[in-house]
């Protein structure tokens, strides 16, 4: 049951991020919480312009993906994406409810953002942050929608 719920989760994030010609202006969740104020421009900017979130992103990426194990349960897998195989990854409008986002700034260098499916808190996904040596900001994990 828990496997085929987190399937439709994934599904349903995937279709709506398809859906959408163009990302949603970013809601006022990423500012305030001790966010830097040149996070909340790169983040924008990462979601609306593929070749700038590829540039963006320090491969191979660490991170976590969910596979179905052979007994039909869902597990975790340490993973490192590879650019070739990685999927844009868009803005989600958080204005409608579906998703919550929770970010946390550490030593004004790191964001780590979580983003939970609000039907099933217990589902969600994490991205980390890191700003570079030139002050730009680049990904450095990402752990797809899993239970956590």
């Amino acid at each position: 049951m828990r496997s085929s719920l987190f399937w439709s989760l994934l599904l349903l994030c995937f279709a709506a991020c398809r859906e959408r010609q163009s990302a949603p202006p970013i809601a006022s969740p990423l500012e305030g919480k001790d966010i830097p104020a040149d996070f909340v421009a790169f983040y924008q900017k990462f979601h609306a312009d593929s070749v700038f979130q590829v540039q963006h992103i320090s491969w191979p990426l660490a991170g976590l993906t969910t596979e179905p194990a052979p007994d039909g349960t869902l597990s975790s897998k340490p993973i490192y994406w590879e650019r070739e195989n990685w999927r844009f990854q868009r803005a989600v409008d958080f204005s409608k409810g579906e998703f919550k986002q929770h970010l946390h700034a550490l030593e004004g260098r790191y964001v780590v953002e979580v983003i939970a499916y609000a039907a099933a808190s217990h589902y969600a996904l994490e991205r980390r942050f890191m700003r570079r040596s030139d002050g730009s900001w680049e990904l450095v994990y990402y752990a797809d929608m899993q239970e956590r």
